[in-house]
C-alpha cells in the first residue's frame, strides 16, 4: 500500500513536470531564473530588461517587493505591467535594487533550460520503471519495497526540482518530498544489499528518519499557519534529506568492510560504485553550490544519478553480478598505458621544439620525421603494454585454460567415477585454490546424493552426508541450472525450504554447489568451499567450475555406460555359457538319439543275428538231455558210451562257438556305443570300421557289396563311439539308397598330419541343390516318418568338433562320395571333453 501511494506521487509529479513543458503556465512570471539550494535563490537566466538593469547570473535573489526570496518563489503574487522591487546580493557582496517589470515565460527561457528539462524528465522516468520492475518481479523482497520508496521518491525530486517557478506547487512539492529522500536512502541502504547488525535488533530504527520527515513535510505544507520561515524550513528539509544520504552511504561502506559472503560483498560493491558515480557527485554539487554559489543551475549533476537505479535493480534481479571491479581495474590499467604511450608522443613533439629552437633545424622535414618515426612506434608500443595488461590481469584465466584442456584430455580416458570425482578435485584445489571440495554423485539404489570423493578437512559426519531426491534444494539445483551460493536461496518463500537449503551450505561449510548436469539428469553435484587466499569465487571461478561440471557429466555418465556394459558382458557371458551348455547337452542328446535309432534300425538284423547260434545252442542244449540220459542208461547196462561221449563233446564245442558269436555280438554293440567313455582315447579307425561293418552285416545281404580298400592307419586321438556313428550313418545312407543292390566302397589314407577316410557307393548321386543343404539340421529327401534330417548334420558337428572336416562329392547318375579328414588329435578336444563327459553323466545317471 505504501509502495503504490509512493508511485502514484512520483507519477503525479512526472505528469505535472510534462504538462508545465508543454503548456507554460500563463499570466506574468518573474524576469529572472533562480536555482534554489536550502533557500538560497541564484539567478541562472534573465530577461532583456533585467540584464538591462544590471542584475547578471550569479546574483543572489533576496527579495521581490521586501517579501524574501523563497515565499516569492513559493506563492509569486505578480501584476502584469506593474512594476516590483527587486532586491539582490552581489557575488562582491554588494545589493542591487532595481524595478522590473514581470514579463512572459518565453522571454525568460532558455533553450538549454528545456534540454536539461527533458533530460532529468527522462532520468526521473527511468528511476521510476525500475523501481517497478524490480518490484513486479520481487514483489515478496523487503528490498525491492525499499527501492520503490527511494526512487518514487527521488523520481519526485528529479521531475519537480527542475524549474520550481514554472512546474505547479513545485517548490511545496520538493521541500516536502525531499526529507523523503533521506528517509528512503537510509531504508534502502540499511536493507539492501547488508543489514547491519544494530538495524537488524532495532527494526523500529528504520521509522525514526520517516518520522522526522513526516514532521518537516508537515511543516513545509503548514509554513503559513504556523509562521515558520520559508529560509528556515527550506535550509532543515535540504540539510537533513542530503545529509542523511550522505550517512547512508557511509553506513553501507562500514557494513561492507564487515561481510564475509561473497555475493553480498559483490553487491555492496556494486552499491558503491554507483552511488559514488551517480549520487556522490550530486550531493558534492548541491553543497558546493550552497556553499559556494556559481551561475551554473544547481540539477546539472542529477543527469548521473541515472546509472544508480540501474545498477542497484541489476543487483537485485541478478544473483549473478559481473566482474565490474576486474573491468574497472583493467580499464584504470588501459588507461594508464593509453597515457604513458600519450606522454611518449608528447615528449617526442616538445623535443623536436626545442631541436628546431635551440640548433634552427628546418621545422616541417624534421616534425615530419619525427611524426613519422611516432606512428611507427605507437602501435608497437600500444600491442606491447596490452599484452602486459592483459597478462597481469588475465594470469588466472590462462592457467584456468590450461587446466580446462588438461581436464578434458584426461577425462577422454576415465571409466572410474573415483578417478574422475579425484580429477575434478586436483583441478579445484591446484588451479583455484579453494580450502575444500567435495564431489557428491547421485546413488541410483538409494534414490540420494552421496560423497564420491573430497579434499581438505572433512569431518566423518561430512563425509557420510546424504541429500536424498526429494530435498528441496534438489529443485533449484536442477530447475536453475546453475551454480548457486547460499544467499540465492533467500527468495524461497517457504520458510521451511530455505532453512533446509540453508543448511547444506551450513553443515558442509561451501560457498558454492555446481550442478552435474546431462541432459535433464542430475548426476551430481560439486561443493566448494572459499578461496585459500579469502577471495571470493569471481566469474572465471565459476566459468571454470561450470566447464569441469559440464566435462564431467560427459565423463561420468561414460563411465556409468561402461559399468553398465561391463556387468551386461559379464550377465551376457554367463548366459552364453549356460545356453552353450545347453546346446551341448540337446546335441548330444540328439546324438545319442539319433544314434538309438541307428541301432533300433540295426535291431531287426542284429536280433537275426543272435536267433542263430542262440536257437543253434537252443536245440543243442535239448540234445545234450537226450545225450545224458542216454549216456546213463548205457552205464546202467554196462555198454560202451565212448560214441556218446564224443557226440557230446562235439555238441558242447558246438554251443561253444555259439556263444562266442552271440558274445561277439555284444561286445560289438557296446563297443560302438561308448556311452560311458567320456575321455580321448587311441583308436585304430578301420578297427572301429569293421565293428561298424559287422553290425551292418543283415543289411549287406541283400546284394549290397562292400570293398574295404585299406591302407594302414596311424592310431588317432578320438571319441571312437562318435566316429562310429559317424561311419554308421553314411552306411546306413548308402544302403538305403541301394535298396536294388550295388557297391559300397571304404577307404583308408594316411596323411601328413592325419587320416582321409571315404565312403563312396555307386547309387544314383545327388542332385546339386540339395548337396547344398545336405548337412542342414532336420533337411531330408526321405519320406515322413523315414528320416529325421539329423544324422549328416550331427556327423557333420562331431566332424568338425575333433577338428576334422567332411565333405560331399557327388554328380547325378555317378554315386556320392563322402571324404572325411581328421587331425591326429582332435583339436577341440577340450570343448569335446566336456561336452562328452556330461553327455556321459546324463546317460549314466538314464
Amino acid at each position: 500500500m505504501t509502495g503504490t501511494a509512493a508511485a502514484m506521487w512520483a507519477l503525479l509529479a512526472i505528469g505535472l513536470s510534462i504538462f508545465s513543458l508543454v503548456s507554460p503556465r500563463p499570466g506574468p512570471q518573474l524576469p529572472v531564473r533562480t536555482s534554489i539550494i536550502a533557500g538560497v535563490a541564484i539567478v541562472h537566466a534573465m530577461s532583456e530588461s533585467a540584464a538591462l538593469a544590471g542584475i547578471e547570473e550569479g546574483d543572489q535573489l533576496v527579495s521581490v517587493d521586501d517579501v524574501p526570496a523563497i515565499q516569492v518563489l513559493w506563492d509569486p503574487r505578480l501584476a502584469e505591467g506593474v512594476a516590483d522591487t527587486y532586491r539582490l546580493r552581489k557575488p562582491d557582496g554588494g545589493i542591487l535594487t532595481v524595478a522590473l517589470e514581470p514579463v512572459r515565460t518565453e522571454d525568460v527561457e532558455k533553450l538549454s533550460d528545456v534540454l536539461l528539462h527533458l533530460g532529468l524528465l527522462l532520468v526521473s522516468s527511468l528511476y521510476l520503471v525500475v523501481a517497478l520492475t524490480v518490484w513486479w518481479t520481487r514483489q515478496a523482497s523487503r528490498e525491492s519495497w525499499a527501492l520503490l520508496l527511494y526512487c518514487s521518491s527521488m523520481s519526485v525530486l528529479l521531475s519537480t526540482a527542475i524549474r520550481v517557478d514554472v512546474i505547479p506547487w513545485a517548490p511545496t512539492r520538493v521541500l516536502a518530498t525531499l526529507p523523503f529522500l533521506g528517509a528512503t536512502t537510509f531504508h534502502l541502504f540499511t536493507t539492501y544489499p547488508i543489514e547491519p547488525r544494530w538495524v537488524s535488533k532495532r527494526r523500529r530504527v528504520r521509522a525514526m528518519p520517516y518520522v522526522i520527515a513526516l514532521a518537516i513535510s508537515f511543516a513545509v505544507v503548514s509554513r503559513s499557519v504556523m509562521g515558520i520561515p520559508p529560509s528556515w524550513i527550506a535550509t532543515t528539509a535540504f540539510v537533513f534529506g542530503t545529509g542523511l544520504s550522505a550517512c547512508s552511504i557511509l553506513i553501507l561502506a562500514a557494513s561492507r568492510r564487515q561481510a564475509r559472503e561473497a555475493g553480498l560483498g559483490d553487491r555492496a560493491d556494486l552499491m558503491l560504485l554507483a552511488g559514488m558515480v551517480s549520487l556522490l557527485p550530486a550531493l558534492l554539487a548541491l553543497i558546493a553550490e550552497w556553499i559556494v554559489p556559481t551561475t551554473l543551475p544547481w540539477y546539472i549533476p542529477l543527469l548521473w544519478v541515472g546509472f544508480f537505479p540501474v545498477a542497484v535493480g541489476y543487483g537485485m534481479v541478478r544473483r549473478q553480478l559481473f566482474e565490474f571491479r576486474s573491468v574497472a581495474k583493467s580499464s584504470a590499467a588501459y588507461g594508464a598505458a593509453t597515457l604513458a604511450i600519450t606522454g611518449v608522443f608528447a615528449f617526442m613533439i616538445t623535443f623536436a621544439d626545442e631541436l628546431v629552437a635551440r640548433y634552427g633545424v628546418n621545422v616541417r622535414s624534421v616534425q615530419v620525421v619525427l611524426l613519422f618515426l611516432a606512428i611507427l612506434a605507437f602501435n608497437p608500443l600500444r600491442e606491447r603494454m596490452q599484452r602486459l595488461v592483459d597478462n597481469f590481469f588475465d594470469r588466472d584465466r590462462s592457467r584456468y585454460r590450461l587446466a580446462v584442456r588438461e581436464i578434458s584430455e584426461a577425462m577422454v580416458s576415465m571409466l572410474s567415477l573415483g578417478e574422475i570425482g579425484d580429477r575434478i578435485l586436483a583441478a579445484l584445489t591446484d588451479t583455484m585454490g579453494v580450502s575444500r571440495a567435495m564431489v557428491l554423485l547421485f546413488d541410483d539404489n538409494d534414490r540420494c546424493l552421496r560423497p564420491e570423493a573430497w579434499r581438505g578437512d572433512w569431518d566423518q559426519e561430512d563425509i557420510d552426508t546424504e541429500i536424498p531426491s526429494d530435498h528441496p534444494i534438489w529443485k533449484h539445483l536442477w530447475m536453475r541450472r546453475e551454480e548457486l551460493a547460499r544467499q540465492d536461496f533467500d527468495d524461497e518463500p517457504d520458510d521451511e525450504k530455505r532453512e533446509r537449503c540453508w543448511d547444506v551450505y551450513d553443515s558442509l561449510e561451501v560457498e558454492l554447489l555446481v550442478p552435474i548436469l546431462f541432459g535433464v539428469d542430475l548426476l551430481g553435484v560439486i561443493a566448494v568451499g572459499r578461496k585459500l587466499s579469502g577471495e571470493r569465487l569471481a566469474g572465471d571461478d565459476r566459468q571454470l567450475l561450470r566447464t569441469l561440471a559440464n566435462q564431467s557429466s560427459i565423463a561420468i555418465e561414460n563411465a556409468k555406460a561402461f559399468d553398465e556394459i561391463a556387468k551386461l558382458n559379464e550377465s551376457l557371458e554367463a548366459r552364453v555359457d549356460e545356453r552353450t551348455r545347453e546346446l551341448q547337452e540337446t546335441q548330444m542328446q540328439l546324438m545319442q538319439a539319433e544314434k538309438l535309432k541307428s541301432l533300433g534300425q540295426l535291431v531287426a538284423g542284429v536280433a537275426h543275428e543272435l536267433n542263430n547260434p542262440i536257437g543253434f545252442v537252443h536245440a543243442n542244449l535239448q540234445l545234450l538231455d537226450e545225450f545224458i540220459a542216454k549216456l546213463a542208461t548205457i552205464q546202467e547196462q554196462g555198454g560202451d558210451p565212448t560214441q556218446v561221449r564224443d557226440a557230446i563233446s562235439k555238441l558242447l564245442k558246438r554251443s561253444r562257438e555259439g556263444t562266442e558269436r552271440v558274445k561277439q555280438i555284444v561286445q560289438d554293440l557296446r563297443t560302438f556305443s561308448r556311452t560311458d567313455q567320456a575321455e580321448l582315447q587311441s583308436a585304430q579307425l578301420t578297427d572301429e570300421i569293421d565293428r561298424t561293418l559287422a553290425l551292418m552285416e543283415p543289411r549287406f545281404k541283400n546284394a549290397i557289396e562292400v570293398v574295404r580298400d585299406y591302407r594302414p592307419l596311424p592310431e588317432v586321438r578320438c571319441f571312437p563311439g562318435q566316429l562310429n556313428q559317424v561311419f554308421l550313418n553314411l552306411l546306413m545312407n548308402a544302403c538305403d539308397v541301394l535298396e536294388d543292390g550295388g557297391t559300397i566302397t571304404i577307404r583308408t589314407r594316411p596323411l601328413a598330419d592325419g587320416v582321409r577316410i571315404e565312403f563312396e557307393d555307386s547309387g544314383p548321386g545327388i542332385p546339386p541343390e540339395i548337396a547344398s543343404r545336405i548337412f542342414d539340421p532336420f533337411f531330408t529327401t526321405k519320406e515322413v516318418g523315414k528320416g529325421t534330417g539329423l544324422g549328416l548334420s550331427l556327423s557333420h558337428g562331431i566332424i568338425e568338433r575333433h577338428g576334422g572336416r567332411i565333405q560331399l562329392v557327388s554328380e547325378p547318375g555317378h554315386g556320392a562320395l563322402f571324404r572325411i579328414e581328421l587331425p591326429l588329435v582332435a583339436s577341440g578336444s577340450a570343448d569335446l571333453v566336456e561336452a562328452v563327459g556330461e553327455a556321459a553323466a546324463a546317460a549314466a545317471d538314464g
